[in-house]
């Protein structure tokens, strides 16, 4: 049967085994009524005692999509919550749409209100042990004084007394909230003789009953012997007491199932009869009945579930949906750990149309509410991804709930993180066994949002890099021409140089490793590339690749000036960072033979490729010869105070000494052993100009360890002595 219509249901958590009950009950009865049922939770059911922050709000944002999405009914559980002020918001969100709404457990202007039977559970559990046992003094533990629930289950155990013909005065109603304190009291009480000894104790919950038990066999009362006890609520833990609990079992599912036939009364007129559940006593060894009831399928499943521990699965998915790229690989990324929720058939993740903020004003994101349109990241159905990366209608829920499908259960549940709603996660159920809303779930779920986060991060990232770009032409640290600089004033460098008759060329420089130790090589390069090409148009075109426009008439010109600039850059890195080991430089030099924008944007292109890939190349040490000759020019330039024995270096290149210093002469138009000397004569004349030191030192860091002979090559080079140099140029 194809579903006619959907219900949804607003409820704090899905985690003991009555929540399961009562949402079993719920979509069994909408199911047979061809419905789906929508359910809405945020997981933790909050209390002001636990710091309210963000987060928390987070997770109840998702009650607000009641005013959003397109419901035949609703059904509010509203006694299940524990704090007023969320049970106020969502009041408010119900109050707000003109869908029937049936409120349980509490009243809701423009609403219907419903009760569950407090009242006729406790007359049946207490007649038995009047009727049943014979007994005749009781005892009841009861909740909280004035509480509407705790007062229609005494008055059930008062009415049944006095059908029986039993008074139970007020001295022996013993009031608590739920839980463990009084029944301990009460059963110490008894166990000292402080108070008289019962025939029986009736109490209105469970998790009561079972302490008072535990009490009084610790005390060495027994029950049934000495008092028999029984409880209400038909929590699984109950069947795990010692002896086994009498107590009332099937009402939250008969309560979610009347809910349902009540509220499909209101939208269609006339509400069916429930007949799918119905509560009775479960009988236990507890109140002295010789036979236990035996456990339904049902039940029994509800106590494996309990129980289990979720399959351990070694997926790190939190690191896995963070550092995406761009929003479909997150959706693969999610995609990939999905498969933890094995028992959904169908895995939406919705995220809102505005999930990414507004780039302009990062501070400025959804806090509160979905909007009308939301974006569909994954759909995915029984391992196969279904159709995604679109938009749709919020008030749709999910679109697959458009198209003709049968009844499913669906929980819908909040993704937000650092106080921003970024959408909500829509799984559905063929059946409640397999909803498993624990601390997996909402880590799985938070994995989700902080994966949308970064992506969000990553994104703003790139439109503030690329914004500073489109406004900018330098760097905003260093003040380099970036691409866009460079780019624009390449055409006018070009005509210029023909002007002068000369020709133009595109040197592109890049390094190898880009960081060494914790050394910010970026901006150290920058600062070098800007103090060396002064008169030279430079700019950083990439992160780690610098372009220079050079100029000569001869290609042998244009090449020792390009590698001139290498040694000089090798040189001042030297001077900054000292003897660490630095980055080897990789270069290709490219004719431009047009001013034309696209045509050097083809030559820039190409120029690039073939760098990477001869970086590539040196990064494996595939180095041809003629490559080793280039970075033993930079290495004579930046470290002249070095030896060269020209033997040695032939032999580390694998060519002969007379073919080495041929290849030299023939690249560079010098021979070697000038270049050494050249080398030398300019260090030297850079540290007689600018320091204080004595001749014998310059020559000794110069490389030279004669000063006599120092000098006479000095003088050779320059036509005059040190001395007189530094007195011209000091």
């Amino acid at each position: 049967m194809n579903s006619v219509g959907r219900i949804g249901l607003i409820v704090p958590e899905i985690n003991s085994s009555l929540d399961y009950d009562f949402v079993e009950g719920a979509y069994l009865q909408a199911k047979e009524l061809g419905y789906d049922l929508i359910v809405y939770t945020g997981v933790f059911n909050s209390m002001r005692g636990v710091q309210y922050d963000a987060y928390i709000a987070g997770l109840e944002n998702i009650y607000t999509l009641v005013c959003i999405h397109e419901l035949d009914g609703i059904i509010y559980a509203y006694e299940r919550f524990h704090t007023q002020e969320v049970i106020d918001k969502i009041s408010d969100y119900v109050s707000q749409t003109d869908t029937p709404c049936l409120v349980l457990g509490g009243e809701v202007p423009k609403t219907r209100s419903m009760e569950a039977d407090e009242y006729g559970s406790m007359y049946m559990i207490t007649r038995h042990i009047t009727e049943e046992h014979g007994c005749r003094k009781l005892y009841c533990l009861a909740g909280v004084p004035g509480h509407k629930s705790s007062e229609e289950r005494l008055k059930g155990v008062r009415d049944a007394c006095a059908d029986s013909g039993i008074v139970i005065e007020d001295k022996d109603v013993f009031y608590g909230w739920f839980w463990k304190d009084v029944p301990e009291k009460l059963a110490q009480d008894i166990a000292d003789g402080s108070i008289g000894r019962p025939d029986a104790v009736v109490c209105c919950n469970d998790v009561m009953a079972v302490t008072l038990i535990e009490t009084l066999t610790k005390n060495g009362i027994r029950v049934p012997e000495d008092i028999r006890v029984t409880g209400f609520d038909g929590e699984v833990d109950s069947l795990f007491c010692k002896p086994s609990l009498t107590t009332i079992t099937g009402r939250d599912k008969q309560f979610g199932a009347d809910a349902v036939c009540t509220l499909y009364g209101m939208i269609n007129g006339t509400a069916p009869q429930q007949k799918l559940f119905a509560k009775s006593i479960r009988y236990g060894k507890s109140c002295g009945c010789p036979n236990e009831t035996e456990l339904d399928r049902s039940l029994f499943d509800m106590i494996l579930r309990s129980r289990e521990k979720r399959k351990f699965i070694a997926t790190d998915f939190i690191y896995h949906m963070s550092g995406t790229s761009d929003i479909k690989e997150l959706s693969e990324r999610i995609s990939e750990v999905g498969h933890i929720f094995g028992g959904a058939e169908w895995l939406d993740v919705c995220l809102c149309s505005d999930w990414q903020g507004d780039m302009d004003n990062p501070d400025d994101f959804r806090q509160y509410g979905y909007p009308d349109e939301m974006y569909m990241l994954l759909s995915k159905r029984n391992k196969v991804n279904d159709e995604a990366f679109c938009n749709f209608k919020t008030a749709e829920i999910i679109p697959a709930l458009t198209l003709p499908h049968e009844p499913h259960l669906i929980v819908l549940t909040s993704l937000h993180c650092s106080g921003q709603i970024f959408g909500y996660l829509s799984m559905a159920y063929p059946d409640t066994r397999y909803v498993s809303l624990d601390e997996h779930f909402v880590s799985w779920c938070d994995a989700v949002a902080n994966g949308v986060k970064s992506l969000q991060k990553s994104l703003y990232e790139q439109y503030y890099k690329s914004k500073l770009e489109k406004l900018s032409e330098t760097d905003p640290v260093t003040g380099i021409f970036n691409r866009r600089g460079f780019m624009i004033r390449v055409p006018e460098v070009i005509n210029e140089y023909r002007k002068q008759q000369m020709s133009s060329y595109l040197l592109l420089i890049t390094y190898y490793p880009e960081q060494i130790n914790s050394i910010d090589l970026k901006a150290a390069i920058d600062t070098i590339m800007l103090s060396l090409c002064v008169k030279r148009l430079s700019g950083r075109i990439n992160d780690s690749i610098y372009a220079v426009i050079l100029s000569s008439q001869e290609k042998k010109e244009m090449i020792n000036t390009s590698e001139n600039l290498i040694a000089a850059i090798d040189s001042c890195l030297r001077e900054r960072f000292g003897d660490v080991k630095l980055p080897e430089f990789v270069t290709t030099v490219t004719a431009l033979n047009t001013a034309e924008s696209s045509a050097i944007e083809k030559s820039v292109y190409e120029s690039v490729r073939s760098l990477n890939d001869k970086k590539k190349a040196a990064e494996s040490n595939f180095i041809d010869y003629k490559e080793q000759i280039y970075r033993l020019r930079r290495n004579i330039i930046s470290q002249p105070q070095k030896e060269r024995d020209i033997d040695s270096i032939s032999h580390d290149i694998g060519i002969s000494r007379s073919h080495l210093q041929r290849l030299y002469k023939q690249i560079f138009g010098v021979p070697i052993k000038d270049d050494i000397i050249t080398a030398r004569i300019k260090r030297s004349m850079q540290l007689l100009t600018n320091t204080d030191m004595r001749i014998q030192e310059i020559a000794e860091q110069c490389g030279y360890n004669n000063e006599s002979h120092f000098m006479r090559q000095f003088k050779e080079k320059c036509g005059m002595t040190a001395v007189q140099y530094r007195k011209q140029n000091k």
